[in-house]
């Protein structure tokens, strides 16, 4: 149970530095005119191309009226466009328009520039390692089952 509350321990301050260190608790995320809520979603839209709001809603765990309340300010600015699915009259597909696309591109440029700024100075062998210790944090994290293989590991 010890090993246990050290984790939650060390969990809890990589966590307290690493939202710092980017930013995530800044309303205006990078100086961008988003929160990072509002940067993820259209980072989503960009990946997929086309989303239902629910799944929007599921990949990011967020209560559906607030999903709704960014999707309409999206397209209130003209950044996505939303029609109700053929297949299914309840689901409504969400899409980035040409500016939503534009202004997205933009958000990752800056997002790609800050994270740059944090490793210019690391050397190949330091950007591998973490590189290879956030996929591990992934990999662990992703496990429904870590333990049995730990289990099988330690043998």
């Amino acid at each position: 149970m010890e090993k246990r509350k050290e984790t939650i321990y060390q969990i809890r301050e990589f966590n307290r530095f690493y939202t710092v260190l980017l930013g995530f608790l800044n309303r205006n995320y990078l100086n961008s005119g988003y929160s990072v809520t509002e940067t993820r979603i259209l980072f989503e839209l960009k990946q997929n191309g086309q989303m239902r709001a629910n799944d929007l809603t599921e990949i990011l765990h967020l209560d559906k009226s607030y999903i709704s309340r960014l999707i309409r300010n999206f397209g209130q600015k003209e950044m996505i466009t939303r029609e109700v699915s053929k297949a299914d009259k309840r689901n409504l597909i969400i899409k980035l328009t040409p500016k939503g696309e534009k202004e997205t591109d933009r958000l990752i440029r800056i997002t790609n520039q800050e994270i740059l700024k944090l490793i210019e100075n690391f050397t190949p062998v330091t950007c591998e390692d973490l590189c290879k210790s956030m996929k591990r944090i992934i990999d662990i994290f992703s496990k429904t089952n870590y333990s049995q293989e730990e289990e099988n590991h330690e043998q």
